[in-house]
């Protein structure tokens, strides 16, 4: 008991380690699997229909696969490219010179399996999540799909203590959303 306790407060590893630059096209092929859903479900939390997030996701592979990339981080390269990507289907053509408009968020993206599969308990955490301010979703989303602050910092160009702080923000509303007192999820916050 003791040991499962002491590997809950260990530092998360680094969900993508140092490496080369590597060709875009042979990741992409490498990654589409395994990585097109969770990309569609990182853009779901920050608020995009399955429509847009599904469009973003695919931008962001087609972008991979242009002669001449190379990436190092390539799940991080592909979130920011997607999340990009996303930001610009909500962007006028009048507004492209004003700073990228707050994306609306409407719990909207359930297709006929999901909404099958989420129970109301999902539905409410989703709906507060989707009512969090961007910067916290974003931090969140991250933070979901397996980041380290260091990684998460590094891919929205930001420091940790930001994305650290914007966690903890978000932890306390969705806390108090579902009227939950503080818990085991503070103990992390200074650790990720």
């Amino acid at each position: 008991m003791e040991e499962a306790a002491s590997t809950e407060l260990s530092p998360p590893r680094p969900l993508e380690s140092d490496t080369v630059a590597l060709p875009g096209r042979d990741l992409a092929e490498e990654l589409h699997e395994t990585e097109y859903p969770a990309l569609v479900r990182f853009l779901l939390f920050h608020g995009a229909s399955w429509n847009e997030a599904q469009d973003a996701a695919q931008d962001a592979f087609t972008q991979m696969c242009a002669p001449g990339v190379s990436i190092r981080y390539p799940k991080a390269w592909l979130r920011t490219v997607a999340w990009r990507s996303w930001v610009a289907q909500q962007v006028r053509l009048e507004d492209s010179c004003a700073e990228p408009p707050e994306p609306r968020v409407l719990v909207r993206w359930q297709t006929p399996a999901h909404a099958a599969e989420l129970g109301e308990e999902a539905r409410r955490v989703t709906a507060l999540l989707l009512g969090l301010p961007a910067k916290q979703r974003a931090a969140m989303a991250w933070h979901l799909d397996g980041f380290t602050t260091q990684e998460s910092a590094r891919a929205m160009g930001t420091t940790q203590a930001a994305v650290r702080q914007n966690l903890a923000r978000a932890r306390a509303a969705l806390r108090a959303g579902l009227g939950l007192a503080g818990g085991v999820g503070d103990v992390h916050e200074g650790r990720r």
